[in-house]
């Protein structure tokens, strides 16, 4: 008879903290209504709780999930930004748990190099997201559908480009991976408690839901994006006349950029909804109540905020992301909470080891939630850190620590600093670093920063300044 809580870890790729429709910043319609429709992920909350201030400690895929299955901050994992060394690490979370006798599975995307790499996971069923990288779910769809191509609409991987899916909804990859995941609970060993990461790519680009997700906005009043009153100063004479199709740094028609939001929210909910089958399915098994549910994301998406696209910046829409819990029966957390407290994807792996019951390492640097679901109040750090080489362009790394109600963030090319009050201003249009009213403030900001990059390598400090470094130099 299996006890130990089984774990199903969820992830989407590229999801903004706000586009879950029972958050506290998510946009509303015309009627005041939260424009994202995400039943499914909102009920989670009732029988567990969100965090409100979950972020990406290294906001692009391959360094964010580096923390995730490692417990570690980006400077401890080597994963500062956004590169293709391989991956070797000590231990990982599924290599842990499979080695405490869970059956492990992951089914959509790893994103790890090699793309086979299995770290810990006894079963692969692979879904990659990306060009030219053959996987389980290209070779399915070339067989089933006559050699058809995932973006075979034409619209790119990275595009802010828009338009609706161009097979049948059963060919989308969404539906794809639910499916596979669906089979595992059907044919999984029963008696050994599981760990099952299904890993959807959406909705990461292309923002290509099938028709009645498209639909289900089109004629919604979508807000514009935000646009800061600093952005002119930091990219206005950057903006290209001619973005090409993949472009960080677009100031786009509005419609076109309203059409990139109507892509993006219609592969939210179709993610929300297939996320109702395969929680249907674990309830067939009889798993459901033994089960802890986890749902996350690697990074956001910018959507046009500020004229930025695509991720690896602090801003709100790109650093962070959903976390949401449902706690397996017989727990004693409180539920139907919304926890403010800001962490970060490296606390996931002591919080499920700690549920799993398995040791954590000692060189894990994340800390485990179960302190917040016991009490929100607890001693917890008082700010998170994050950060993000160069990538895009040499002045598009970032340094950045956030709290329940303030965003400070520093660029070590350019000096430049801003600062942020995310309680009245969550959309970052503001910023406060250039209010003389808001100097002291700065300075106490700009300390804590010193004293968590002291002694980096880099050089961002000398223990009393922040000092300004070129991308050249090393920081990658």
């Amino acid at each position: 008879m299996v006890t130990r809580p089984n774990v199903l870890l969820i992830t989407t790729d590229q999801h903004r903290g706000d586009s879950i429709g029972a958050d506290p910043a998510c946009p509303t319609d015309r009627h005041g209504d939260p424009l994202v429709h995400t039943p499914n992920l909102d009920a989670l909350i009732g029988d567990g709780a969100m965090f409100t201030r979950a972020y990406a400690p290294a906001p692009s895929s391959i360094p964010a999930r580096r923390c995730l299955w490692t417990g570690k901050r980006p400077a401890s994992v080597d994963a500062t930004t956004y590169h293709d060394r391989p991956w070797e690490f000590d231990y990982t979370l599924p290599g842990l748990l499979r080695d405490a006798g869970y059956q492990t599975r992951l089914t959509g995307k790893t994103h790890s190099i090699p793309a086979r790499r299995h770290f810990g996971f006894e079963d692969v069923t692979l879904h990659a997201g990306l060009s030219g990288q053959a996987d389980d779910y290209s070779e399915w769809l070339d067989s089933e559908y006559d050699g058809a191509d995932e973006i075979g609409h034409g619209v790119g991987r990275n595009s802010w480009d828009a338009r609706p899916w161009h097979l049948p909804e059963r060919a989308h990859p969404t539906n794809w991976t639910t499916e596979r995941a669906i089979e595992f609970f059907e044919k999984r060993d029963p008696t050994r408690p599981f760990f099952h990461y299904v890993s959807y790519v959406r909705p990461h680009q292309p923002y290509d839901p099938p028709q009645p997700y498209w639909d289900a906005y089109d004629d919604r009043d979508i807000p514009a994006p935000p646009v800061g009153d600093w952005a002119e100063e930091v990219y206005g004479d950057r903006i290209p006349e001619y973005p090409s199709l993949n472009a960080w740094l677009a100031d786009l028609p509005a419609e076109t950029a309203r059409r990139a939001r109507v892509g993006y929210y219609g592969s939210v909910t179709h993610v929300d909804h297939q996320l109702n089958r395969l929680f249907r399915a674990l309830g067939r098994t009889g798993a459901a109540e033994n089960t802890l549910v986890v749902f996350t994301s690697d990074h956001g998406d910018v959507l046009g905020d500020h004229n930025v696209w695509r991720k690896t910046f602090a801003y709100e829409g790109s650093a962070r992301v959903p976390m949401l819990c449902r706690f397996p029966s017989g727990s004693d957390y409180e539920t139907g909470r919304q926890i403010d407290r800001p962490v970060g994807l490296e606390d996931l792996l002591p919080t499920i080891l700690d549920v799993a019951d398995v040791e954590v390492p000692d060189a894990v640097e994340g800390r485990s939630l179960t302190a917040l679901w016991d009490d929100d109040g607890a001693d917890w750090r008082s700010r998170y850190h994050g950060e993000h080489g160069p990538c895009y362009d040499p002045d598009t790394g970032t340094q950045f620590l956030v709290d329940e109600t303030t965003k400070y963030i520093w660029h070590p090319t350019t000096g430049r600093e801003l600062l942020f009050d995310l309680e009245n201003d969550p959309n970052e249009t503001e910023n406060l670093a250039a209010d003389p009213d808001h100097r002291e403030e700065l300075a106490t900001w700009r300390e804590a920063l010193i004293d968590r990059l002291d002694g980096r390598p880099e050089g961002f400090t000398d223990g009393e300044s922040l000092q300004t470094v070129a991308a050249a130099d090393g920081w990658r």
